[in-house]
């Protein structure tokens, strides 16, 4: 068996993944010829349906005298074929299927057999009245919170409610609840549904339109951004009943995904504590694509079915790709009196700084939240993959890979600690400044910031 690094923070970290049956909701006018590879062959179906929710809960455990064994799959499962369907995800997100499936096939099997993310599956939640175990409370002293402070974490394109494992066991070590969120837009490489079956990742060439305009990947994305929403307001609400309203009620509508029991009672308020603060400072997060769905529910209003917003108060935004939001914009919604907008960070790779276009767009869609403060920080030769858990696999990691995650943890916890500008004056960046370092297969020039790996660049 093969761990993912370990994250050494104060609490040990479960994971808990729910899923939220809702009635059946077309949104989107896209169609897809879906190959779902065991559901009786293609069809036409919509491309953008919803009629369940799913997300794994990171978060701090109560593993005290507890026999639960650490150990939870990184790839994404089914019942009728455990391997298959990551398999065929990533086969067809590649674009060249065949090819890819037996290139790929010895690649999935080895992560998908071996590699575990170092958690403990459905442990119950650590409560405040219980003690940490012993052998968890070596590392950074402080005082347990009353209540957990919860984050709601969007994956980007290819990924998926595991494949964000570092950054979420990371905060989940500090003491927080990450709920992240399983897309099942199409846009991750395979979604893995009890009820309906896989289903992969839809290319442009897999959609149909039902009217006569002409669409476009955008038009599409468009319409994947609106889905999002709707997933993480509804994940939000069940969530939120559950803490509140007791594991005994019905209100909140959740269940097992996998059958295995839940200490359901561990999730729920009491009298004089809450299990998690779902009232306020709710952190949204999300990396590429999620992070354009963070920006998205931050500069628009929140679906006609779900009664209320969710509560944020700041937004961490790694690496996020703006194409798909029309331009100029995303904007911030318009505010009352003594209203405040929501703090941002975002972390941006080398790669997507050196993206002039998108670059300067992404400097004034920040700037017209936060004019006055540093909010964009680019870690110096970090890939747009830094910020999943590919680039720190085992046996493909590199310590440059772990030295840029480390540096994305130190600046996601500083900005949500409320510490970002202190850290950031006391650390150590440097001007943008780009070399020209070799040529590229097309004969263009090859970029490269200078400086070393972990080095910041703040605007």
């Amino acid at each position: 068996m093969l761990f993912l690094p370990e994250s050494h923070g104060r609490f040990p970290v479960g994971a808990t993944t729910f899923k939220l049956p809702v009635s059946t909701k077309v949104l989107g006018t896209a169609k897809i010829h879906r190959h779902d590879h065991g559901d009786g062959g293609p069809s036409v179906k919509p491309a953008l349906q919803l009629d369940e929710v799913i997300f794994t809960a990171y978060h701090p455990a109560d593993v005290k005298g507890s026999n639960i064994k650490k150990g939870l799959d990184w790839l994404l499962r089914s019942v009728s074929g455990p391997l298959q369907a990551s398999l065929h995800g990533y086969a067809h997100y590649s674009g060249r299927y065949w090819i890819s499936t037996w290139f790929l096939w010895p690649i999935v099997y080895l992560y998908g057999r071996l590699v575990k993310i170092p958690v403990y599956p459905n442990a119950p939640l650590l409560r405040q009245r219980t003690t940490a175990s012993p052998e968890h409370t070596q590392a950074r002293s402080g005082t347990r919170p009353s209540s957990w402070p919860l984050v709601i974490f969007s994956h980007g394109l290819g990924g998926s409610r595991t494949a964000y494992s570092q950054v979420c066991t990371r905060l989940a070590s500090s003491g927080r609840v990450v709920l992240a969120i399983q897309h099942r837009d199409g846009s991750g490489h395979a979604f893995i549904s009890l009820t309906t079956g896989p289903r992969l990742y839809v290319r442009e060439k897999d959609l149909i339109w039902t009217s006569n305009d002409e669409k476009t990947m955008v038009d599409f994305r468009q319409q994947q951004l609106a889905f999002r929403r709707h997933e993480i307001y509804l994940a939000f609400r069940s969530f939120k009943q559950l803490i509140q309203d007791g594991y005994q009620g019905s209100s909140h509508g959740l269940q097992s995904i996998d059958k295995k029991p839940i200490d359901w009672s561990s999730w729920s308020s009491d009298v004089d504590t809450k299990a998690v603060e779902c009232d306020k400072d709710v952190l949204l997060a999300g990396h590429s694509f999620g992070g354009a769905t963070i920006f998205t529910i931050l500069s628009t209003d929140p679906p006609v079915d779900v009664s209320a917003p969710i509560p944020v108060h700041k937004a961490l935004i790694l690496d996020p790709w703006l194409e798909p939001i029309p331009s100029p914009g995303p904007c911030p919604p318009p505010q009352g009196p003594g209203d405040a907008l929501p703090q941002l960070l975002v972390i941006n790779s080398e790669k997507f700084s050196l993206w002039k276009d998108h670059f300067a767009r992404l400097i004034g869609v920040v700037q017209a939240w936060e004019p006055e403060r540093r909010r964009v920080l680019t870690i110096l030769r970090s890939q747009h993959e830094s910020f999943s858990d590919f680039a720190l696999l085992p046996l493909v990691s590199r310590r440059a890979a772990r030295i840029v995650m480390d540096r994305i943890m130190e600046l996601s916890e500083a900005f949500i600690d409320g510490s970002i500008d202190t850290f950031v004056d006391e650390t150590a960046t440097r001007k943008m400044e780009i070399r020209i370092v070799g040529k590229k297969p097309d004969g263009s020039p090859q970029r490269q910031l200078v400086g070393e790996v972990g080095e910041l660049i703040a605007y």
